[in-house]
C-alpha cells in the first residue's frame, strides 16, 4: 500500500469530530428547512391566503349589492311613514339615497371614525337594548294574580286627600319678607272664623282664591312644595289659621273641607292594575335578559379599590 493509501485510510477509520462549541443546534435545522420544497409551498400558500383575505375584505367593503328584497324593505318603511307605496321614480330615488348612504357608511366604517363616537355608541346601545328588550310579551294573569297585584301595591290605586279652602294674600315683593308676615298675622287676629273668604283683606294674587277639592300635586303644582301646600292638608278645618309662606309670599287659609285619602274598589280599576301588572312583568323579564347579557362580561374597576 503507499503512502498515500495509508494515509487517507486512516482519515476515514478516524471519529468524526464534535461540532464547535456554542454552534446552534436549530442552525442545521433551519437551513434543511429553508431548502425543503414543502416548506417553500406552505409559505406560499401563506402569503397568497394572507393577499386573498386582504382582497376579500377590499372587495366587500366597496361591493354593494342592491337586492330585491331590500328595495322592497325601502318600499314598505316609505309606506309605513307616509301610508302608501312609492312610485318608480321616487323609489328610484330612495335607493340612489341609500347607497349613497351605504358608501358613506361603509368608507365612515374603515376609517373607524364611530370608533370613539359618543353618539354612535349611545345608538348602537340603544338598537341592542331594543333587540335584548320585549323578546316576548308577558303571560295574561289570572283573576287571582291581579288581585293579589292590587293588593300589594294599594297605595297606587288609593284617591289623594282632597281639601276645599280659601285664601288670603300678602305679597312680599313691596314691603319685604318679614312685613308681608306681619301684615298677615295682624289681619288673622281680625278675621271671624264663620267669614270663609275674605281675599279683600289682602293684596291681589294672581291666580284663584278658592279651591273646591284639589289634591296635594294640584296645590303643589301652583304653590310649590312649601309650608303653604303642607296647611291645606294639615290646618284645622273651620277657621283661619296662618301665616303660611308659599312661592309667591305669605297666606292666610281657611279649610272648607277636607277629604281623607281612599281605596278604590278592585272592580272600578281593574284595567289600570292589569295594565301595570303586565307593565311590572315585562319590566321584570327585561332585567332578567340584561341581567343575562352582563353574566357574559367581565367588568374590572379601575376607578375603585380591589378593580371591581
Amino acid at each position: 500500500m503507499s503512502v498515500l493509501g495509508a494515509s487517507r485510510s486512516a482519515r476515514a477509520q478516524r471519529p468524526a469530530e464534535p461540532a464547535a462549541p456554542g454552534r446552534p443546534a436549530a442552525r442545521g435545522l433551519l437551513g434543511r428547512l429553508a431548502r425543503e420544497p414543502l416548506v417553500h409551498f406552505l409559505l406560499a400558500g401563506f402569503v397568497l391566503f394572507a393577499a386573498g383575505e386582504v382582497w376579500r375584505r377590499h372587495e366587500s367593503l366597496y361591493r354593494i349589492e342592491v337586492t330585491p328584497a331590500h328595495v322592497a324593505q325601502i318600499a314598505n318603511s316609505y309606506a309605513l311613514q307616509f301610508g302608501f307605496r312609492p312610485d318608480p321614480q321616487t323609489l328610484e330615488a330612495l335607493v340612489q339615497r341609500d347607497i349613497h348612504d351605504e358608501m358613506l357608511f361603509r368608507q365612515g366604517e374603515a376609517l373607524k371614525l364611530g370608533q370613539d363616537d359618543e353618539i354612535v355608541r349611545r345608538r348602537i346601545a340603544q338598537k341592542m337594548q331594543f333587540l335584548v328588550q320585549d323578546l316576548s310579551p308577558p303571560a295574561e294573569p289570572s283573576e287571582a294574580q291581579l288581585a293579589a297585584y292590587y293588593a300589594a301595591h294599594a297605595a297606587r290605586y288609593a284617591t289623594p286627600a282632597r281639601a276645599t279652602f280659601s285664601h288670603v294674600f300678602f305679597s312680599a315683593q313691596a314691603s319685604g319678607d318679614a312685613a308681608a308676615k306681619a301684615r298677615a298675622a295682624a289681619v288673622l287676629k281680625t278675621l271671624p272664623n264663620d267669614l270663609s273668604r275674605a281675599p279683600d283683606r289682602g293684596d291681589a294674587f294672581p291666580d284663584l282664591y278658592d279651591f273646591s277639592a284639589y289634591g296635594p300635586q294640584q296645590v303643589a303644582r301652583l304653590f310649590g312644595h312649601t309650608p303653604f301646600t303642607q296647611a291645606v292638608f294639615a290646618a284645622p278645618v273651620g277657621r283661619w289659621s296662618g301665616p303660611y309662606r308659599s312661592a309667591y309670599g305669605w297666606h292666610l287659609i281657611h279649610v272648607d273641607a277636607r277629604e281623607a285619602p281612599g281605596r278604590q274598589p278592585f272592580g272600578e280599576v281593574r284595567d289600570a292594575v292589569r295594565t301595570d301588572y303586565l307593565q311590572d312583568a315585562q319590566a321584570a323579564a327585561n332585567d332578567a335578559a340584561l341581567a343575562k347579557l352582563a353574566r357574559r362580561f367581565t367588568v374590572v374597576r379601575d376607578d375603585r379599590a380591589g378593580g371591581r
